[in-house]
C-alpha cells in the first residue's frame, strides 16, 4: 500500500471516529468550542438550549420623578459612571420601591436578557422555601436521598438541604480545565449533565463542618426541586415565583433539548426582573399584591449560617466589617474585594461571576442591581469595589434628607408664629388683653 493510501485511510479512520465521538454527545463539543471562543471573547453572551419561563410583565416598578427623587443627583450620576467604567449592560437603582435611575449601555435596554452567572443560587432558596410552604418538601433538614431517589440508599443521600443550601455539604470540587473527556468539564458541558453530577464524590470533611462554596451543591438542589413536585424546574420556577412576581419571560439554560435545567447559574432575565426580585427580598416575601414565601423563610435565608458569617441560604451577607476571605480569591476575580466597609450592617446580595449583583439593604430601603459581562476569562474589570454602590446610594440618602430637613427647618423659621399659637398657652395663663399697649395682660 502506497503512503498516500495510507494516509488516506488514517483520515478517513479519523474522521468516522471524530464524527462518532461528536455524535455521541454534540451538546459537549458545541460547548467545547464556545469555551474556546470565550477565551478571546468571541462566545455569545446568552447559552442555548434553553427554555422559557413565561411571564407577563404585569408588575411595574414606579418610576420617580427627577424633582420627586429620594437619592441625590450626584450620588446616582456617580453611580452610573462606575457603572460605566465597569462596562455594565445595566444599573438599577429602587428607594422605597420606587426606580431613582435606570441606565443602560448602548445597545442595552429594559427588554434585553442577561445572563446571572450564581445568582440564579438564590432564587433556588426562595423555591426551596415556597416548596416547604406548599407541603412537597418536609424541611431543610431532611435528607436529600428523600428526593433524587438515586441516592436513596447512597450515603451522600444522607446529607440535608441545609447543609446544601448554606455550602457545607462535603461533596468534592470540580475544577476547571479544558480537557473536555473529564467530569471536570463534562458536568457543565454535558448534553447530559445529570450521572455527572451523581457521580460527584465526597471530600475528605463531613457535612456541616466547613464553608465550601460549590456549584454541584444547587445542580442538587433543582434536583431536589424537581423530584419534590414532579414538574420541570422551569416550570415550578414560573409557577411559584415568575409569574406571581409579574416579571417579565425569561429563560433557564439546559444541557440539551428538553434536558435538565442548569440551577447553579446562568438564569437569563432582564435587569427588571432582577429589581422586582430584589424588592421581593426587601417586602419579606411580598410583591405584586401576592405573598410569594414567607417573612420568616426571607429572615432564614439572610441569617449568618454556622459555617460562614458571610453567607446565609444560598445568599451572600455584608454584615461584618471584616472582608470576604473571598476577596482574596483569584476565582473570585476581585469581585468581592472593597476599599472600606458598607456603610449598613443589614445587607446582603445575589452574586455572580463578573460582579452580577442585587444588593439589598433593608435598613434604607434600598435594592440596587447592576449587571454586566459574564463570560470569558476576566469578564470583570480590575478595580472593583464592592462596597462602592451600596455605599455611594446611603451617602445620596443622606445627603438628601439632610437638605430636606435643613429646607423644611427653614421654612418653619421663615413662617415663624408666636410661641404661644404653636404650644399653646401655659394652664392658668392670663388672658391677653385687647387694647394694643405691649405686654399688658387682663386679670
Amino acid at each position: 500500500m502506497s503512503r498516500l493510501r495510507k494516509f488516506l485511510l488514517m483520515l478517513v479512520l479519523l474522521l468516522v471516529g471524530l464524527n462518532l465521538l461528536y455524535f455521541e454527545d454534540p451538546w459537549l463539543w458545541r460547548r467545547y468550542v464556545q469555551t474556546l471562543m470565550q477565551l478571546t471573547g468571541d462566545a455569545p453572551q446568552l447559552l442555548t438550549p434553553s427554555e422559557p419561563v413565561t411571564g407577563d410583565g404585569s408588575y411595574r416598578l414606579p418610576v420617580a420623578e427627577q424633582d420627586q427623587r429620594t437619592i441625590s443627583r450626584q450620588a446616582l450620576q456617580s453611580a452610573e459612571d462606575f457603572a460605566a467604567r465597569f462596562d455594565s449592560y445595566a444599573l438599577i437603582v429602587l428607594h422605597k420601591g420606587t426606580i431613582q435611575t435606570e441606565w443602560y449601555a448602548d445597545g442595552w435596554d429594559e427588554t434585553r436578557l442577561t445572563q446571572s452567572q450564581s445568582m440564579h443560587k438564590s432564587l433556588l432558596a426562595i423555591l426551596i422555601g415556597t416548596a416547604i410552604e406548599a407541603g412537597i418538601i418536609g424541611s431543610i433538614e431532611d435528607p436529600i436521598g428523600r428526593y433524587i431517589p438515586e441516592w436513596d440508599e447512597d450515603p451522600r443521600g444522607d446529607i440535608t438541604l441545609r447543609e446544601l443550601m448554606m455550602m457545607s455539604s462535603g461533596l468534592a470540587q470540580y475544577t476547571f480545565t479544558l480537557n473536555p473527556f473529564t467530569d471536570d468539564f463534562r458536568w457543565l458541558y454535558s448534553g447530559d449533565t445529570k450521572p455527572v453530577v451523581l457521580r460527584t464524590p465526597m471530600a475528605d470533611w463531613s457535612p456541616g463542618k466547613r464553608f465550601d462554596y460549590n456549584n454541584i451543591n444547587a445542580e442538587l438542589l433543582g434536583m431536589v426541586i424537581e423530584g419534590a413536585s414532579g414538574q420541570r424546574y422551569a416550570d415550578y420556577l414560573e409557577q411559584h415565583l415568575w409569574a406571581p412576581l409579574g416579571g417579565d419571560t425569561a429563560r433557564v439554560w439546559l444541557d440539551s433539548e428538553f434536558g435538565k435545567a442548569f440551577t447553579s447559574c446562568c438564569l437569563m432575565a432582564t435587569a427588571r426582573d432582577w429589581a422586582r426580585v430584589g424588592q421581593l427580598m426587601l417586602n419579606k416575601g411580598r410583591i405584586n399584591d401576592q405573598r410569594i414565601v414567607t417573612a420568616g423563610w426571607i429572615d432564614r435565608m439572610v441569617a449568618q449560617s454556622p459555617v460562614s458569617m458571610w453567607y446565609g441560604l444560598q445568599t451572600w451577607l455584608a454584615y461584618p466589617e471584616k472582608a470576604n476571605p473571598r476577596s482574596l480569591k483569584s476565582a473570585a476575580g476581585g469581585a468581592y474585594r472593597r476599599t472600606e466597609p458598607f456603610l449598613a450592617h443589614d445587607v446582603y446580595y445575589f452574586s455572580g461571576r463578573g460582579a452580577q449583583r442585587v444588593y439589598v439593604v433593608p435598613s434604607y430601603d434600598l435594592v440596587i442591581v447592576r449587571l454586566g459581562p459574564a463570560l470569558g476569562p476576566q469578564p470583570l474589570k480590575s478595580g472593583w469595589d464592592n462596597a462602592f454602590l451600596v455605599n455611594s446610594m446611603i451617602r445620596g440618602i443622606d445627603q438628601r434628607t439632610a437638605r430636606a430637613r435643613a429646607a423644611a427647618r427653614q421654612q418653619m423659621i421663615k413662617a415663624q408664629t408666636p410661641v404661644e399659637q404653636i404650644i399653646g398657652r401655659p394652664p392658668h395663663a392670663p388672658t391677653p388683653r385687647t387694647d394694643d399697649r405691649p405686654g399688658a395682660w387682663a386679670d
